[in-house]
């Protein structure tokens, strides 16, 4: 039987764990300005035709108590000439910290995912951000907010609701640029409350130079109610190299 791809992903996590040379991550200097980006692909040919690029990229500023982020992600693939994924994020996002432990936040996004009934998504929503643990060598951070969140189908239906937003990231440091972090977010629907879904990424990353690294991850989509005829989840395992300036 073939392995999971997430069973590669633990493999590689508990190989970091066990190796002697890793040592706990130094908490360094932050950038005031850091720009991570990630490409990956796959090409096949002969007896299957199989095309997937994966772009990511993350732009983060610092300036006193404010942090502002901007993200994106893509996925676009096909087989055999035939579109059969496509899949894109971008968000936006800035933290005013409160004290040491507490911020709050506002973002906004957007979402498109023809393949998972969504032509196109904005959501915009205000919250706090508790921060349990802080680096060195690990963080835990939980978050809650509400928002609002417009949405087309792919057939063309349009909704518009308040929503709930939870989330929480973990991130572990084996040392300063070598890292495995998980992400959690569950958005409710206040008005259709069966209507709600969750994201979550895995991610593991070791450098390959001061530059360059290279980083393998897991996505999950659920959606409760997705429109007729589509399934509820998404899933995505990756590999790619990352550049950070």
């Amino acid at each position: 039987m073939r392995p999971h791809p997430i069973h590669a992903l633990f493999a590689c996590v508990t190989a970091l764990l066990l190796s002697p040379a890793i040592g706990l991550a130094q908490e360094a200097t932050p950038k005031s300005v850091s720009l991570t980006a990630g490409l990956g692909y796959v090409s096949s040919a002969g007896n299957s035709e199989v095309q997937t690029l994966s772009v990511t990229d993350k732009l983060v500023g610092r300036n006193g108590k404010w942090l502002l982020t901007q993200d994106g992600d893509a996925l676009w693939g096909t087989n055999a000439g035939v579109e059969n994924a496509g899949r894109y994020l971008f968000g936006l996002r800035g933290d005013r910290e409160v004290s040491k432990r507490m911020a709050i936040y506002g973002l906004a996004a957007w979402r498109r995912n023809v393949f998972g009934g969504v032509s196109r998504q904005f959501e915009e929503g205000v919250g706090l951000a508790y921060h349990a643990i802080v680096p060195n060598p690990q963080l835990l951070d939980f978050e809650a907010g509400v928002g609002l969140l417009q949405r087309r189908n792919t057939l063309g239906q349009d909704e518009s609701f308040s929503t709930g937003r939870l989330g929480a990231v973990y991130r572990y440091f084996f040392k300063e640029k070598t890292y495995f972090d998980v992400q959690g977010v569950y958005l409710a629907n206040f008005e259709t409350t069966d209507d709600y879904e969750w994201d979550s990424k895995l991610s593991l990353v070791a450098p390959l130079s001061n530059t360059f690294a290279m980083k393998l991850g897991y996505t999950y989509h659920f959606r409760n109610v997705p429109p007729a005829g589509i399934e509820q989840w998404d899933s995505t395992f990756s590999a790619a190299i990352q550049a950070t300036w």
